[in-house]
């Protein structure tokens, strides 16, 4: 059992339960918004508490399927765009291009970006699972949660966390940087995890009734009062805090070297600290359309087992309304069973409520994300392709920025400590390196870069024909042109030769003896 001194531990135990305080005061107005989201479009994603229990469909209020299919249509065209397990969906480059030219630099990255790839295609770390949550959370509720770890069988482990255990608070640029999450674990895990270090009550209540829940809260912030040169974990940039909630109990005190909760919003209101989404844009059309099915059911119910009009003393015994049913009426009555008028337009009612549908489908960027007609040739689809990736990349800006750039460095620098990367190249160091995406949102925004030198190659066609006689290519960087196209569409490093090989290969080749370097375009 750890040493402690119990009364800096009850202070900070303090501090952290009202710090906790306030950030749940700050959160509680979104609550009610996110429960209707999850009420009226995935109720599984109902973390607020007066939700549907675990294990319950809690649909009642569902009465149309196309919110939902539409939000997983749009979740999964994110996880194809950004984070697809088939497609190279991120780089890692040196920012000075003289280093990043050098054979063992190149052979370094690209060993290092298999190596990344492998670890988050793994079904054990959980990533591509996990990721898919992300993207329902975002997308549903417009502010989601990945805790990124280190785990001693799989190197990394991921998890997305339910928003209703989880507060956040931004720095003065807007950015997280506090996250406290409040989740529960029996008895029972919580001394597998602490042992010792739980409280009493905790050890007792694991002994009689293990599988009874114990709140933990885990808060993690930016670290003040630290030696920016030390090397223990109490000088580490991020605090990290586990204490029991009802008792105060600090479980584990300890730190981060990077932040491991990922906070990714969809986009945010100046002044809010948590995120809104298509989801919330589309509340009031999806509160409509659910009521206006329920009304289209009743009416078509009341239509095809309409009410009936029945004399009070015409019949014998009960009326009978199923199929072969009697109904018994005295002899020389004139008392008939007839139904009661019902007058629904339901072609008018349909109507309405198709265009709700198609109101909540281009809300979810259905129309941005729906595969191309088979009328079109393959420039034409590669070009609107281009369009509607460029129309996305504002929207996803954000996570890239928020999302993506901390998940990726995060890892890097876990496989790095763990020694699972191969060995830095000298003059090398960790800052030097940068995350470069090559998802198809990233590489449709560089098309134009692309598009433009064709135009111009094009457009000069003429003046190069017969060995280009005018000299014009003498104006070009080619080297600079070719290696920069193999960067806007993601070729492997290891694939390109190194320039200072580039130039040896040509002296050789043209019989010279110089080691001067070619001018890059002219002619030999």
């Amino acid at each position: 059992m750890r040493p402690r001194d119990a009364r800096i531990e009850l202070e900070l135990a303090e501090r952290v339960r009202a710090r906790l305080e306030a950030m749940r005061a700050g959160r509680s107005q979104w609550e009610p918004v996110w429960r209707d989201l999850s009420d009226y479009i995935l109720p599984r994603k109902n973390s607020f508490g007066s939700g549907a229990g675990r294990g319950s469909a809690g649909d009642e209020l569902i009465f149309d399927s196309t919110p939902t299919h539409a939000l997983e249509q749009l979740a999964s065209g994110l996880g194809g765009l950004l984070t697809n397990p088939a497609l190279p969906w991120f780089g890692i480059r040196v920012r000075d291009r003289r280093t990043a030219d050098r054979r063992e630099v190149r052979e370094f990255l690209q060993e290092t970006r298999e190596r990344m790839v492998r670890l988050f295609n793994t079904e054990s770390t959980g990533f591509q699972a996990h990721v898919h949550e992300l993207y329902l959370d975002i997308v549903l509720l417009g502010t989601a949660v990945m805790y990124v770890e280190a785990d001693p069988d799989t190197v990394v482990r991921f998890s997305t966390r339910p928003l209703g255990e989880v507060f956040v608070a931004e720095n003065v640029r807007g950015v997280v940087d506090t996250v406290f999450r409040q989740y529960e674990l029996t008895a029972r895990q919580a001394v597998q995890e602490w042992g010792e270090d739980c409280s009493e009550a905790v050890r007792v209540l694991a002994a009689d009734r293990p599988e009874n829940k114990v709140e933990i809260l885990h808060a993690v912030f930016p670290r003040a009062d630290r030696d920016p040169a030390g090397f223990t974990c109490a000088d580490f940039p991020w605090a990290s805090v586990q204490l029991e909630t009802a008792t105060g109990r600090v479980l584990e005190e300890s730190g981060y070297l990077e932040m491991p909760y990922m906070v990714p919003r969809w986009s945010k209101a100046a002044g809010e600290t948590y995120g809104r989404g298509p989801g919330l844009t589309s509340l009031s059309d999806v509160r409509v359309l659910s009521a206006m099915s329920r009304t289209a059911l009743m009416a078509a119910e009341k239509m095809s087992d309409p009410p009936l009009m029945v004399p009070d003393d015409g019949f014998l015994g009960p009326v009978h309304t199923g199929p072969g049913g009697l109904s018994y009426y005295r002899a020389g009555s004139r008392d008939r069973i007839e139904a009661l008028p019902v007058a629904v337009d339901l072609k008018a009612a349909e109507e309405m409520m198709r265009t709700r549908r198609e109101s909540v489908r281009r809300i979810f960027l259905t129309d941005q994300l729906s595969p191309e007609g088979p009328g079109l040739t393959a420039t034409e689809a590669v070009i609107r392709q281009s369009e509607k990736m460029r129309l996305l990349g504002p929207v996803l800006g954000r996570m890239q920025t928020e999302f993506l750039s901390p998940l990726i460095r995060r890892v890097f620098n876990i496989l790095l400590r763990a020694g699972e990367l191969p060995p830095l190249p000298p003059g090398l160091r960790p800052r030097d390196l940068d995350v470069e995406y090559l998802s198809p949102v990233a590489r449709a925004q560089k098309q134009y870069e692309a598009q433009s030198l064709l135009q111009v190659v094009e457009y000069l066609g003429p003046f190069l024909r017969e060995g280009d006689p005018y000299g014009v290519m003498d104006n070009f960087e080619t080297d600079r042109i070719a290696r920069h196209a193999a960067e806007m569409f993601g070729t492997p490093g290891d694939y390109l030769r190194p320039e200072v090989e580039v130039r040896a290969r040509r002296s050789a080749g043209s019989g010279q003896e110089s080691d001067e370097p070619r001018e890059q375009g002219a002619r030999p």
